[in-house]
C-alpha cells in the first residue's frame, strides 16, 4: 500500500516563511458537517477508519474510532479520533483523510480541490491518554499537482504531538516547499498513531483546521530540484541513489534519514572524493522517509518512499 496508507495498513496486515498574514479555509476544515456512513456518523468531506476498512477487507466494521463530538473549539462540533479495538480487526488508530474518496492504488488517496500556496496549517486540538508518545498522533498535510494523470507533491508538513492538552491548544505545522508550480490539491492525514507506538485509548479533539500565510520560497525550487535528485523514488527494495550533477560536492554532504515517527533510522557523516552515493533503507519496514542533507545553503529535504 501506498504513502499516506502505510502507517495504518501495518496495523491491518525546502522552506517556506509567511510574507502575508492570511488564512485560507480547508474544504470542511471546520468539520461542522457530518453524514452516516458505514454505519456511523463521518465528517462530511473526509474518510474515516472505518472507510479504510471497508475499502481494504470489505468489512462493514463500526470501530468507534472517529466520532463527532460536542466538545469543540468553534462552531457546534469537533472530530474526535481514539486508538481502539475494533472487531476481527484488532487495535486500530483513529484517522481523518481529507478526500470524498480513497483511490487505494494511488501515491496520495483522498485530497479536496486547493489552489493556494500557504506557509503554514494550523488548527486547534486537544490530547489525552497515558503519555502524548504512547501513540504517536500525528498530522500530515500534502499539496499535490496533476498533470497527464500524474500526481506530483508541491509542499509537505508534519507535526507529531509530544505533550498532552487537556484544553484547545494551537498548533502551527510549517510546509516544505519542493515545487514552485501552484497545486490543484490539498491532502490531509490525521491519525492517533503508527506502526510502532499505539496504545487503546489515546485520543484526539482536531477542529478549525485552515491554511495561513503565502509561502515564500527561501531558494528557487527549480533550482533546488536540480540541485539534488533521489531515485528510484519511490524505491520497492529500499535503496536510493543521489543525483548531484550540478553540485557534485553535495555527494560528500552528511545526511540524517528520520522515519514518520521522527526516529532517525540512518545518519552519515560528511565524506570527501564520492562520486556516487546511495541511500539504503532495505532494512527498514515500508513507509515514507525524511531525507535531510546538509547544504552549503542549507538543508534540502527529500521525501523518501519505500514499497
Amino acid at each position: 500500500m501506498k504513502r499516506l496508507l502505510l502507517p495504518l495498513l501495518a496495523f491491518l496486515t525546502l522552506g517556506a516563511s509567511a510574507s502575508v498574514a492570511q488564512t485560507m479555509p480547508v474544504p470542511q476544515g471546520t468539520l461542522e458537517n457530518w453524514v452516516t456512513r458505514n454505519g456511523a456518523e463521518a465528517p462530511q468531506g473526509w474518510q474515516t477508519t472505518d472507510d479504510l476498512i471497508a475499502g481494504v477487507f470489505g468489512l462493514p466494521i463500526t470501530s468507534g474510532t472517529v466520532a463527532k463530538s460536542t466538545d469543540k473549539h468553534g462552531g457546534t462540533f469537533a472530530a474526535k479520533l481514539e486508538t481502539k479495538t475494533a472487531p476481527l480487526i484488532g487495535t486500530v488508530p483513529g484517522l481523518l483523510i481529507l478526500g470524498n474518496s480513497l483511490n487505494l492504488s494511488s501515491d496520495f488517496p483522498g485530497g479536496a480541490p486547493f489552489t493556494s500556496r500557504p506557509a503554514n496549517m494550523q488548527f486547534y486540538y486537544k490530547l489525552a491518554g497515558a503519555s502524548a508518545v504512547a501513540d504517536s498522533a500525528s498530522i500530515s498535510v500534502f499539496l499535490t499537482k496533476t498533470t497527464a494523470g500524474v500526481t506530483q507533491e508541491v509542499a509537505y508538513g508534519d507535526m507529531y504531538f509530544r505533550q498532552l492538552a487537556s484544553s484547545y491548544t494551537l498548533a502551527t505545522v510549517p510546509l516544505t516547499y519542493s515545487s514552485a508550480v501552484a497545486p490543484d490539491s490539498i491532502r490531509i492525514l490525521i491519525s492517533t498513531g503508527d506502526a510502532n507506538t499505539i496504545t487503546v485509548g489515546t485520543s484526539l479533539l482536531i477542529d478549525d483546521v485552515v491554511m495561513t500565510g503565502t509561502a515564500t520560497p527561501a531558494r528557487d525550487a527549480k533550482h533546488t530540484d536540480n540541485l539534488l535528485a533521489v531515485y528510484p523514488n519511490p524505491s520497492t527494495g529500499g535503496k536510493f541513489a543521489l543525483d548531484a550533477r550540478q553540485q557534485p560536492a553535495l555527494l560528500n554532504a552528511a545526511y540524517t534519514v528520520t522515519d514518520i515517527t521522527g526516529r532517525t533510522v540512518l545518519q552519515q557523516a560528511a565524506t570527501t572524493g564520492a562520486s556516487t552515493r546511495t541511500i539504503d533503507l532495505s532494512n527498514q519496514p515500508a513507509g515514507i522517509y525524511t531525507l535531510r542533507v546538509a547544504a552549503a545553503e542549507g538543508s534540502l529535504v527529500r521525501r523518501l518512499i519505500v514499497r
